[in-house]
């Protein structure tokens, strides 16, 4: 698997080291945090494995790179502003390591960490139309949990409803379950052609398990 301090290398090169070190730290701590049972460092390298896959249909990698560090950086499922919290978080990084602030890279990362709170493009809502901008393939890493082998599905089902032990059970059934029916209400879940092949019908499948589970 590939590891944070790897892809954090790849991501910073030239820029301010001191500042990057100081950085990675601090998220490395954040997603050690107690209060994260599916949010980890475990979670963001499996994303940054898939990344490793599809880097080279990107346009900036290095934005998709730092967007997959700052995406939860600060993770609160009660906040309502977390995606806010996160650009600032990042636009505070950028100043501290040196990044110019009119660079092609500054501004696309912060694009994509504002497309984080949509979840949802046109290539997810229309059937059969595919997406193949950066932020489609952010969203597809970030969903590919969705479509992983049950048993590991089933492991990701209960770390995050670790993350909600504040609501009841009868509570998070109700808004797991709306979560889980609009995924199969829409044409597609995964708005890329690579991520939709490998990962579409799996992900129906698991879903559906889930919502029986449930129900």
């Amino acid at each position: 698997m590939v590891s944070s301090e790897e892809s954090w290398k790849e991501a910073t090169e030239g820029l301010e080291e001191n500042a990057c070190d100081s950085w990675l730290t601090r998220i490395q701590e954040n997603y050690s945090e107690d209060k994260r049972t599916y949010h980890t460092l475990d979670s963001l390298s499996e994303k940054l494995q898939h990344y490793q896959d599809i880097k080279y249909n990107l346009k900036n990698p290095k934005a998709v790179l730092f967007a997959l560090f700052f995406q939860n950086f600060e993770y609160d499922p009660k906040a309502l502003d977390g995606e806010n919290k996160n650009l600032d978080h990042f636009t505070n990084f950028a100043k501290e390591a040196g990044m110019s602030a009119d660079s092609e890279l500054l501004a696309d990362t912060q694009v994509l960490l504002k497309a984080t709170s949509t979840h949802s493009t046109e290539a997810h809502k229309v059937d059969g139309a595919y997406g193949g901008e950066d932020a489609h393939y952010l969203l597809d890493l970030d969903m590919a949990i969705l479509g992983a082998e049950p048993d590991k599905y089933s492991n990701y089902r209960e770390k995050i409803r670790g993350e909600y032990l504040f609501l009841s059970e009868p509570m998070y059934t109700a808004l797991r379950l709306k979560v889980l029916q609009n995924f199969l209400q829409i044409p597609n879940i995964f708005a890329t052609k690579e991520f939709r092949e490998k990962y579409e019908e799996q992900a129906r499948t698991n879903i559906q398990s889930e919502i029986e589970l449930l129900s």
